[in-house]
């Protein structure tokens, strides 16, 4: 499983570098929330001398909202927003396919609004889309957006109706960006995991591409449905799709509290005052990566002295966050379906291990501590198995 950045504020140097760290086709999911129009052609040819490459995220899920930088693009609808909720328009797909050609983008992601119920209006709004995107270039390859609200997604039957209308869409991929069940950065509800698992899985074995958006670490298992790629970013806002940060409000401003870091082996994040503790009771080691993970992003915490007096901030934390995530998502899938979810399993149970003996110890991840959701991602592994273990042994190598 591949590992895209999802741009977010102040992100541009971040791609840059960690990049040209990577040195590997690193794909960015820019965001015209967090870049005015005059930007996007310098940044994309930045991202190439880095090794990189780009995609665009229209970013229309919510059309009738107002926000200060998604209205400066010319795609973005000021009036006629009936024609862009039903797909009828064909300007907006026109001047989206321009910006894709701006930026050298390979691939067109299509615009898509957050729907709350899959029917067959749905169906022909996504249709449409598609249709006219292949009026105005028929060779360029789709990747059509798929924006679900919290209430879909806990909907087994809506899910099926999703991969059952993707299969008659002509597409080449699909781009999934889908809402919490609740107010959590992590997700706790097991039917969410495993829906989103089932759902990965029926569209990939349509043959078809599956990128999903604004993800964290807990996505992890979503190897186990073939999914091609997870994008993810600095603030949790783009690890956790929030439908408020695509409207202009009065507090619309990143609020930048405390420095974390991601211990991989636990799946847990902690404050540096936790590693500080550590320190003094001579466990710290416990939350070091592992040789193939340490970075010049996270290597000062471990280090003589206390993490704390370190120069690891803000900027180091988020760049150590994504250099191991990516790390975990090019080593999460295996040759084949058993050794994947014997990887995954493991994974938890590892977690589970150093999460338990850290927490005896009073070191504790707070809102960001895996523990509790350890459950969850292994109830949905076990219904997604169930489900679709069989059949994924057998076309494993084929999706």
């Amino acid at each position: 499983m591949d590992f895209y950045i999802q741009m977010g504020h102040g992100m541009q140097a971040l791609c840059k570098e960690l990049s040209s760290y990577w040195d590997n086709d690193t794909t960015v999911i820019i965001s015209p929330r967090n870049m005015v129009p005059g930007s996007l052609s310098k940044f994309s040819k930045e991202m190439v001398k880095c090794n990189g490459k780009v995609l665009f995220d229209p970013q229309l899920y919510f059309p009738r909202k107002h926000h200060k930088t998604l209205v400066k693009y010319d795609y973005w609808p000021t009036d006629d927003f009936t024609s862009v909720d039903n797909g009828d328009c064909l300007k907006t797909i026109e001047r989206l396919y321009d910006i894709n050609q701006l930026i050298g983008a390979e691939e067109y992601i299509l615009p898509s609004s957050t729907t709350h119920r899959i029917d067959t209006i749905w169906d022909k709004c996504q249709r449409q889309r598609v249709d006219n995107a292949k009026r105005v270039d028929p060779k360029m390859p789709l990747i059509q957006t798929i924006a679900l609200s919290g209430d879909v997604m806990m909907d087994d039957e809506q899910i099926e109706m999703i991969i059952q209308y993707v299969g008659t869409w002509g597409i080449d991929g699909v781009y999934l960006v889908c809402e919490h069940p609740e107010r959590f950065y992590l997700i706790n509800q097991p039917l969410w995991m495993k829906n989103m698992l089932a759902l990965v899985a029926g569209v990939k074995r349509l043959g078809k591409k599956v990128i999903v958006g604004y993800a964290s670490h807990q996505m992890l298992c979503l190897a186990l449905a073939k999914c091609d790629a997870i994008a993810s970013g600095n603030f949790l806002n783009v690890r956790w799709f929030q439908p408020e940060l695509f409207e202009t409000l009065e507090n619309d401003e990143i609020s930048r509290r405390a420095v974390w870091y991601y211990c991989p082996q636990s799946l847990s994040e902690y404050k540096i005052p936790f590693l500080d503790i550590a320190k003094r009771m001579g466990i710290l080691s416990n939350m070091e990566p592992s040789y193939d993970m340490m970075s010049p992003y996270c290597e000062m915490l471990f280090s003589e002295g206390l993490p704390s007096s370190s120069n690891y901030g803000e900027k180091e934390a988020h760049r150590h966050y994504l250099n191991s995530l990516r790390m975990q998502c090019l080593m999460s899938s295996r040759t084949s379906y058993e050794e994947t979810k014997d990887a995954h399993i493991i994974l938890l149970e590892t977690a589970e291990r150093i999460i338990s003996g850290l927490r005896s110890k009073g070191i504790r991840g707070q809102d960001r501590d895996f523990s509790d959701i350890i459950d969850v991602n292994r109830a949905a592994i076990a219904a997604h198995d169930m489900e679709f273990g069989y059949v994924l042994k057998n076309e494993w190598n084929k999706m």
